[in-house]
């Protein structure tokens, strides 16, 4: 398989060692509930887990939860509740919302509360082999150390960031892009660590879960969103590197952005739209949909148009069960599932999947095995591309499947139905008729 790596800025060989790979993608800052933009990391790497998976390949996946930060600190102190209150509900909220769009969790997730003593003496390795400095009992990284590692992920220079303003504005610094690592603060929640009293920053979280939980072993690949890629991505393979001497990822994998008709979706523009709102309007699978209209490395904008198009797909998946499964209750359906597939349709899947997830081509093939069926169905039976098309939609986690089995209540009304057409009986054929359709039957 192979996928785009962001730091090479070229296509790489994903590298399976016995079997398995690891794999990391950041998690939410457990603060609000996520919107649309939140999710999409999240059904990147389900689209690829769930691949990679149904190949044999082992995948072994971490996920962090942010339950320390200054925005929760904030909300928190806003709502006048306790920080680990409002961090655990929103941790369940997350949860939650990741379960009602069918994706599947982590392996293995992490409250970064839980890892704090590990952040600690990850930190304070890092400042006995002078990779980072003590500054009023807070803990900075040293940049000037790493100048020639130090922004080819992002493709940026140190010396171009002389000006920037990446962390508040403080007088503390070597250099105005050295980042912090250990922060000291009155506000919030705050441990007792060497350094004195404080809490660690937001960029050390990552690279301490990948060290710790993979026991200093390279990722085979580490996701997330573009917005991440500078300066957290940055900045979490650069402590990795100056901990371990050996990079962080084989392979960075960035998705693009989310807009909403056009427009970024921001807080500033009050277009956000979270997960749960969306649902209660639209089946999860319209925006599993969405997700595959695009290359995941892509900005993809949602519009109405867009959301229609996704649910007459799954229109046409329903309308396609409806027409087989009325064929077996009439006993009309001819099974020619045991003869050799002519279309190929899971052959050019498997390509087009190992092709760094193109899913726009995966959705032709769908498209193109839903018009095989129907013609198919046309002429009463059955053939492999029913199942081919039955496992597509399998591996890319779609809810809403292809079926054609009916059970003997079905059956019985569907016969009924039949021969009250048969007979002329039309007001009981239209009763029939709307418990069919209510059954989602007809």
């Amino acid at each position: 398989m192979k996928i785009y790596d962001s730091l090479t800025k070229t296509t790489q060989e994903l590298k399976v060692t016995n079997n398995q790979i690891r794999l990391y993608c950041c998690g939410p800052t457990v603060y609000n509930y996520i919107h649309l933009g939140n999710s999409r990391p999240s059904f990147t790497m389900d689209f690829l887990v769930r691949f990679l998976q149904w190949k044999g390949i082992k995948v072994d996946y971490l996920q962090n939860i942010t339950d320390v930060d200054d925005k929760i600190i904030d909300k928190a102190l806003a709502a006048k509740q306790s920080e680990t209150d409002l961090a655990n509900f929103y941790t369940d909220a997350y949860l939650e919302d990741l379960s009602a769009l069918h994706i599947q969790p982590p392996t293995k997730l992490i409250k970064v509360s839980t890892v704090i003593d590990l952040m600690i003496e990850f930190i304070q390795k890092l400042v006995h082999q002078g990779d980072a400095y003590l500054e009023q009992e807070n803990v900075f990284f040293d940049l000037n150390r790493w100048k020639g590692e130090y922004g080819k992920l992002s493709n940026r220079t140190l010396d171009s960031l002389a000006v920037a303003r990446i962390e508040p504005e403080t007088n503390l610094k070597h250099h105005p892009a050295d980042f912090a690592l250990w922060k000291k603060t009155e506000v919030g929640i705050k441990w007792t660590a060497p350094f004195g009293i404080g809490r660690p920053g937001w960029h050390t979280e990552c690279a301490l879960l990948n060290d710790f939980y993979f026991n200093h072993q390279t990722l085979s690949i580490h996701g997330g969103g573009v917005d991440l890629k500078f300066p957290h991505h940055e900045n979490e393979r650069i402590q990795y590197l100056a901990a371990n001497n050996r990079e962080l990822s084989e392979i960075w994998m960035h998705n693009g952005h989310l807009t909403f008709n056009d427009e970024k979706m921001s807080k500033s523009l009050d277009n956000m739209i979270l997960v749960r709102d969306f649902l209660k309007d639209y089946h999860p699978d319209v925006l599993r949909w969405l997700f595959l209209t695009t290359a995941y490395t892509q900005p993809l904008d949602v519009s109405h148009d867009l959301l229609t198009q996704g649910q007459k797909f799954l229109d046409r998946l329903n309308n396609l069960t409806k027409k087989a499964k009325q064929l077996t209750a009439f006993n009309q359906l001819i099974d020619e599932s045991t003869k050799e597939s002519s279309s190929h349709f899971l052959e050019r899947f498997n390509d087009f999947m190992n092709d760094d997830l193109n899913t726009p081509l995966v959705l032709s093939v769908l498209e193109q095995a839903i018009k095989a069926i129907n013609k198919d169905l046309m002429k009463d039976k059955i053939t492999p591309d029913f199942y081919q098309l039955k496992t597509m939609l399998k591996v890319l986690g779609f809810s809403t499947s292809v079926n054609l089995a009916v059970n003997q209540e079905e059956k019985s009304l569907f016969l009924a139905w039949k021969k009250a057409l048969e007979q002329k009986d039309y007001k009981n054929a239209d009763t029939l008729r709307s418990q069919l359709i209510a059954k989602g039957l007809l």
